[in-house]
């Protein structure tokens, strides 16, 4: 038999060692695999942050670009209207150059046919002459005079009626100008209210903005009050629940609790002193009639009992008493003792709150209990025959067997005491809680009433610009009409001149020529030598004044044409211009185009590497959990090889002396009984016999030599042997429950830590925006997946720039900003002392004088040590410390106190 199970065990060691090995292997792979996870996940870390690198500075280029085309379609909007202006003025300029480019065909025309009449009529006079030359010479002169002055007269009434048609056109052009003007400023006048419209509004925006930022920090500071008054509250809630569980409950109490708690435990029972609440001036009487009935453990029936019992007794954990509810009988007050009397303070049952769900089991203890005033009152009622129990305020017990207990301790609060201010603070924390609700709620709406505001701000401002754009350009326009009208007025100034000249020089002739006539009527003259002349000085008189119109049409055309040769330039300076910014703009397009492809092209493979993160960290878990499970086999296959081997070595043990007595009783019979053969052998008896013998020879062997302190000392070992396999499962539920506290530990610490980096990131930001004038800042996990290996960054956006990691900023900027972070971290864990060196070095004194209102502000709420060579931050200090050397060699400490010094 103990060799087939020392076979048996062999195959079973052997399977064992197969496992083992086997386990082991898994486990090296297991362990090969997590290294190479962690090689991957590195790699992946390292290509995700150039990704995200990458992907910031396309987002740069893009933001650069788009400014930059914005910029050029507000420039190509601004020169469309200007190249829109030009065009109509190009437009009126090119129409008055082909009106006078008619004109002065009409004026060459006219002058070509004047030339050629008084060409004709000095030809005829010529030959006239010839004939007539005989004639007195002053007949002659006087016709000639005559003739001359008809013809200047002519001339002059030519030159009128040009100069006439040339003054209606200048008062039209002087209209056209002044209506120009008038609609231009017009427009001037409406565009100027309503930029003074844009502008008040804007102005109220503002200061809307302002004020719903004002009431966000001052709800946001009445929040931080708020959250560390219950962060005081839950401090102080906790120590009462603590102090409760280990100090006033007893331990089998403490023991069950904590493993309903942890579901190690099917019940849930409940001590009296948690189900009842009562006033302050009744602790005393119901802890002193209750006593140690205050941990009385109510349970929902026997079973349930029973289950707590077992699991008490498993543990060696105590004792504890237990009231099922099904088992509660309660009892009721003697209803004939008159609650009116003096001393009564009333029955329990009327005085104190209890739950629902227990009430029967509360009622079977202190149903019929009776509260008065002092002993003497509680005397009396006994020896008037009450046979119930009775209690005083001050703790004294009267029990219906007729003890009486009393006396006092100085112990600590009672379980009821600490579960009533327990209650307190529940209240008082959940008020607090819905008073941070709705200040959250306030600041929500103030948050997003302040980006309303900053938007209609911001649009207010844009439509604003644009008007005054639209300003600028009537102004420009009103410039060019009222230009445009100056030079009109010039021209008619001009013109009326030469018309009043043309004026009295017509009157003269006129005059001049009477007298002639009257001198010729005086001589006879031939009417056709007065033909001749009359013909030849009017046809002189018509290509005089047609030359002189066509001299006036070329040059108004000559100052019109350069006039549309400037417009032009402009124009085509305008227009290349234009296209110039269309080609430009083009650039900016391709490249917006080209690279959004590449921040597109660089979103998909941070998304991919990112995917490919998550898959390695869930391969990673799952990995982890695989060599959890490995290594819990692994173990358990070695524990049972072990054991295995454990078992072979006490067979192969008792295998040795099994054949060694087989030897030694062989060896000790032999002699004494020869065998007899088997003829000579009654074998009806003697086998059992033999056996019989055997076996008594075996147990005679195996006790040996009698001690008497056998049995005394396998009762010590016993006892020894019960108490170490108590201790050992002590120090397995120790384990389990420091597991279980780890755990909790760092669940805590992990809401702790989150709450914390919320409140310093809240008010981190606050401290960035006072300090910088605007902006805002903002902590954030590299790895919201991994708190426990996440780092922290910083993330900032001073006034007028985008938001950028700590160590893209300036010096200055670095500085102020680790100052806000700083600072927002010492307030809000309240630290009593700070030590700050040289923080202030690389400020400007702007900025200086911000950081040093703001340690001065700080200094009242805790005490700060500053190390500083900058005389902002000494002037606002209240004691200083230096080193000065009075002589060489030798230093010595100087102390001041600035406000002797005031």
């Amino acid at each position: 038999g103990i060799r087939r199970e020392l076979s048996d065990l062999g195959a079973q060691a052997t399977a064992s060692k197969f496992w083992t090995s086997g386990w082991r292997r898994a486990l090296n792979r297991a362990e090969d695999a997590i290294n190479s996870i962690s090689e991957d996940r590195g790699s992946m870390a390292s290509t995700v942050t150039g990704l995200e690198r990458s992907l910031m500075d396309s987002r740069r280029k893009l933001f650069s670009l788009s400014t930059s085309l914005v910029g050029s379609m507000e420039r190509r909007k601004a020169l469309l209207g200007d190249i829109a202006g030009e065009k109509d003025r190009f437009a009126g300029t090119a129409k008055r150059m082909e009106d006078l480019e008619r004109d002065v065909a009409r004026a060459a025309e006219e002058e070509n046919e004047s030339s050629r009449s008084f060409n004709d009529a000095r030809g005829e006079w010529e030959q006239y002459r010839k004939r007539v030359e005989e004639r007195s010479d002053r007949i002659r002169s006087l016709r000639e005079e005559r003739a001359a002055c008809e013809a200047a007269l002519e001339s002059a009434r030519s030159r009128g009626k040009g100069l006439g048609l040339s003054i209606l056109e200048v008062l039209g052009e002087i209209s056209r100008s002044e209506e120009s003007v008038k609609e231009a400023r017009q427009d001037l006048g409406r565009l100027q209210e309503e930029i003074e419209q844009k502008r008040s509004l804007e102005e109220a925006a503002g200061n809307r903005q302002r004020d719903v930022y004002a009431a966000f920090q001052q709800a946001a500071a009445s929040l931080q009050k708020l959250s560390r008054e219950m962060s005081a509250l839950e401090g102080e809630m906790e120590t009462l629940r603590e102090t409760a569980f280990t100090r006033v409950y007893p331990a089998p109490v403490q023991h069950l609790l904590a493993a309903v708690r942890l579901g190690r435990i099917d019940a849930s029972p409940r001590p009296l002193a948690d189900v009842i609440s009562c006033p302050d001036r009744l602790v005393t009487a119901l802890e002193s009639f209750l006593g140690a009935r205050q941990f009385l453990l109510f349970v929902k029936d026997i079973d349930e009992a029973g289950r707590c019992i077992a699991h008490l007794k498993a543990r060696s954990a105590g004792r504890a008493t237990f009231l099922p509810l099904e088992s509660a009988r309660a009892r009721h007050p003697m209803r004939s003792i008159k609650e009116d009397r003096p001393g009564i303070v009333g029955w329990v049952s009327d005085l104190i709150g209890m739950e629902s769900e227990w009430k029967e089991c509360v009622l079977h203890v202190l149903g019929d209990l009776l509260i008065v005033e002092s002993f003497d009152v509680a005397r009396d009622l006994v020896r008037e025959g009450f046979r119930g129990p009775a209690v005083t305020l001050e703790g004294d017990v009267f029990q219906p067997g007729g003890t009486i207990s009393g006396g006092k301790t100085n112990k600590g609060a009672g379980a009821i005491e600490i579960r009533r201010n327990l209650q307190e603070k529940e209240k008082e924390a959940e008020r607090l809680k819905n008073e941070r609700s709705r200040l959250e709620e306030e600041i929500a709406e103030l948050e997003k009433e302040e980006r309303d505001a900053s938007e209609k701000l911001r649009i207010l401002s844009e439509e604003r610009r644009a008007l005054e754009d639209e300003r600028r350009s009537a102004e420009a326009a009103e410039a060019v009409a009222a230009r445009t009208r100056a030079l009109a007025d010039e021209r008619r100034e001009g013109i009326l001149a030469a018309l009043s000249s043309c004026g009295r020089e017509y009157l003269e002739i006129r005059s001049r020529l009477e007298e002639l006539r009257e001198s010729s009527s005086e001589e006879p003259e031939s009417s056709r030598e007065l033909e001749l002349v009359k013909s030849l000085e009017e046809s002189r008189s018509r290509a005089e004044v047609a030359a002189e119109r066509l001299e006036t049409a070329r040059r108004m055309f000559t100052m019109v044409q350069d006039e549309y040769r400037r417009s032009s330039s402009r124009l085509e300076e305008l227009e290349k211009g234009l296209e110039d910014l269309a080609l430009a703009e083009k650039s900016w397009k391709r490249g917006l185009a080209e690279e959004g492809r590449t921040y597109y092209g660089i979103w998909l493979r941070l998304q991919e590497a990112m995917s490919g993160m998550k898959d390695l960290v869930e391969g990673h878990s799952r990995t982890l959990t695989s060599r959890e499970r490995i290594l819990e086999r692994s173990a358990s296959a070695t524990a049972r090889m072990e054991s295995l081997d454990s078992r072979i070595r006490q067979a192969r043990q008792r295998l040795d002396s099994t054949e060694a007595e087989i030897a030694e009783s062989i060896d000790m019979w032999e002699e004494r009984f020869p065998y007899p053969g088997e003829e000579n052998i009654d074998t009806r008896d003697y086998d059992r016999i033999r056996r019989s013998v055997r076996e008594l020879e075996k147990s005679l062997r195996e006790i040996g030599d009698v001690d008497l302190g056998v049995l005394s000392e396998d009762a010590s070992l016993a006892e020894r042997l019960g108490f170490l396999e108590e201790q050992l499962r002590d120090v397995s539920t120790g384990i389990d429950e420091l597991r279980r506290l780890i755990e909790e530990t760092d669940r805590q610490a992990g809401t702790l830590f989150s709450t914390s980096l919320k409140e310093i990131d809240r008010k981190f930001c606050d401290l960035f925006q006072r300090l910088f004038g605007g902006g805002e800042a903002h902590l954030r996990l590299s790895d919201d997946d991994n708190l426990w290996e996440a780092g922290v960054e910083v993330i900032a956006r001073p006034p007028g720039k985008r938001p950028q990691h700590l160590a893209q900023l300036s010096g200055g900027e670095q500085s102020l900003s680790a100052i806000s972070l700083l600072f927002a971290a010492m307030e809000v864990a309240g630290v009593p002392l700070a030590v700050l060196d040289e923080v202030d070095a690389s400020l400007d004194e702007v900025n200086l004088r911000r950081f040093s209102e703001l340690a001065k502000e700080y200094s009242r709420a805790m005490q700060l040590i500053c190390m500083t060579h900058r005389r902002a931050t000494m002037e606002r200090a209240d004691l200083m410390y230096g080193v000065t050397m009075s002589e060489p060699g030798l230093s010595q400490v100087v102390g001041v106190r600035v406000e002797d010094w005031e």
